[in-house]
């Protein structure tokens, strides 16, 4: 029997992953960017983000969270806006990288919902080989068969070379916490696929 799945909420094992649709990230995130000049990600319905090209395989991620988010206000017109991100950033740790926490919490980042929000997440990418292309989506999509032409709506860089230090520029339209995938696809003359898991609690 089918499970009719919708959400997560619905899903109760690996069989249901298979029968629910993938979520659009844009549900959720209005707006993701790449870099200290961010370049704004393009929708994208990916052919990639559920497994990897014939002949290429998975490796581990060099992705990670080096530092703290930042919040920045949209509203930047509004004095008590500034000073709100402001003090915000003064008084909330929005994630501990310290070599002295365990290594999956390092992935949490706090964020700050709403859409007059900007926060601003330090990533590494890495050195050699650099990426190619990019891809953020909900993680679980990945579990999924994707829509019926199989495919996984993400948010897509695809001008790479991409490597070094970076950021992560998200806008969260809601409050809750989201695991996000976020997809490498490097430079290798047969390409590896990396998937970074990033656990965001927006509040």
């Amino acid at each position: 029997m089918s499970c009719g799945c919708k959400d997560m909420s619905t899903v109760k094992s690996w069989n249901d992953f298979q029968q629910m649709a993938p979520i659009d990230p844009r549900d959720q995130i209005v707006y993701a960017g790449l870099g200290v000049s961010t370049v704004a990600g393009d929708w994208y319905l990916s052919n990639d983000y559920i497994q990897p090209a014939v002949g290429s395989a998975w490796i581990s991620s060099p992705i990670a969270v080096s530092g703290e988010a930042t919040i920045i206000t949209n509203s930047s017109d509004e004095q008590q806006m500034v000073f709100d991100a402001v003090s915000w950033n003064l008084l909330n740790k929005t994630s501990n990288v310290a070599s002295t926490v365990a290594p999956p919490l390092r992935k949490t980042v706090f964020v700050r919902a709403g859409v007059q929000w900007y926060n601003s997440i330090p990533i590494g990418l890495g050195s050699s080989p650099a990426f190619t292309e990019l891809q953020l989506s909900f993680l679980e999509n990945a579990a999924t068969r994707g829509d019926m032409q199989g495919t996984v709506p993400v948010y897509r860089w695809a001008s790479g070379p991409y490597s070094g230090p970076s950021q992560l520029n998200l806008v969260f339209r809601n409050t809750g916490r989201f695991t996000l995938g976020l997809l490498g696809i490097n430079n290798n003359s047969t390409p590896d696929w990396t998937m970074y898991e990033l656990d965001i609690i927006a509040v």
